[in-house]
């Protein structure tokens, strides 16, 4: 059975029967999870202790009506995207950028949180300098995992840009027409979310 993964360290997803309808006249569960599992969103105090938390990250940067792009650059293990791959898509003031580079593929394999490419610090640098509204990526890791330091999560929490991650299917959007929506619960204070990740083709 395919089963949420979870970033190493962090606890396993745990659902736990709370009521009974047959007992209490109710269903209901209680849920154990890390705030950054499956498709999440990181907020800029991830690693930014002054930056914004989940709860107040406006929709305006969530709801994107227009100006989402993914950019498809392959890449394998371990490998950096580099920043001459980024500048190949026209890019412009806030856009919500969306990078495709296969590796959702991996996601039931043990090298998914291992090996996972991610953005050059230089890559990073530069979509901070576009002045994007948000970044999403389809590994575990919007940095390579050979990245220790986090550097583009630092980044872009420093600049107050959330990122999402663990994002499937975006080999699927084979146009710049489409509306993405990624809501996070609004947790208190909390670093992270789940996301529903949608997009609305045209």
């Amino acid at each position: 059975m395919k089963i949420t993964q979870v970033f190493p360290g962090s606890s396993n997803l745990k659902i736990l029967k709370w009521s009974n309808y047959i007992i209490d006249g109710y269903d209901s569960e209680m849920i154990f999870t890390s705030t950054h599992i499956g498709t999440h969103m990181d907020a800029p105090i991830h690693f930014n202790p002054s930056g914004e938390s989940i709860e107040k990250i406006s929709l305006k940067k969530t709801v994107i009506l227009d100006n989402a792009k993914v950019l498809k650059i392959i890449k394998d293990d371990d490998e950096n995207i580099d920043v001459n791959e980024i500048k190949e898509y026209n890019i412009k003031k806030n856009d919500t950028i969306l990078i495709y580079t296969g590796w959702s593929s991996n996601r039931f394999k043990d090298k998914y949180f291992k090996k996972n490419p991610g953005l050059s610090k230089l890559a990073a640098e530069y979509l901070i300098d576009m002045e994007i509204n948000l970044v999403g990526i389809d590994s575990p890791n919007i940095d390579p995992a050979i990245d220790t330091k986090f550097n583009s999560h630092k980044i872009f929490s420093a600049k107050n840009i959330p990122i999402i991650e663990n994002l499937i299917n975006l080999d699927k959007i084979n146009k710049d027409d489409f509306i993405f929506i990624a809501l996070p619960l609004k947790l208190n204070n909390c670093s992270g979310s789940p996301v529903r990740a949608i997009a609305l083709i045209n």
